[in-house]
């Protein structure tokens, strides 16, 4: 990832929120404009983490996988990052969206079964996934900005 992204991302926020936002005067719009400088500061912020949170999350993926359900090594090794390779944010996004199809899969297959034991932990696992994605950040980011 580059740092140019970044810092583009951090300078929009800053014209939007700082420049432009003042200058208009219908309310709602000005609020309109701040939520979307607000956005791209968030999204500037987590530019970084984006790629390890992906990464962690596929490896939370791929041990309830391997721990609770009844595919194998084989099933789940192609989306495995080992510790030497890097990984680019698409890559990392496309393997997430294969170990999500796994996932839901075996929910199914869970379901049919009637194993709510293994329903609960799956529904752990799918409410740490949704913690790491969202963005109540952003409440703050805009009470400092009208302020």
């Amino acid at each position: 990832m580059k740092p140019d992204i970044n810092i583009a991302l951090l300078n929009a926020a800053q014209e939007i929120i700082n420049r432009f936002s003042p200058l208009i005067d219908d309310e709602y719009e000005r609020s309109r404009l701040g939520s979307w400088g607000a956005l791209i500061l968030i999204s500037a912020m987590k530019f970084n983490e984006a790629g390890s949170a992906l990464q962690k999350e596929n490896l939370e993926i791929i041990d309830w996988l391997l721990a609770s359900s009844r595919l194998d090594e084989k099933d789940v090794n192609p989306y495995r990052t080992i510790e030497d390779t890097c990984k680019s944010l698409e890559e990392l996004d496309q393997d997430n969206q294969a170990l999500r199809v796994l996932l839901n899969k075996e929910v199914e297959h869970l379901e049919k079964k009637g194993d709510g034991i293994l329903l609960k932990s799956v529904f752990s696992l799918f409410r740490s996934m949704h913690q790491r994605r969202k963005v109540s950040e952003l409440i703050g980011l805009l009470q400092q900005a009208e302020s």
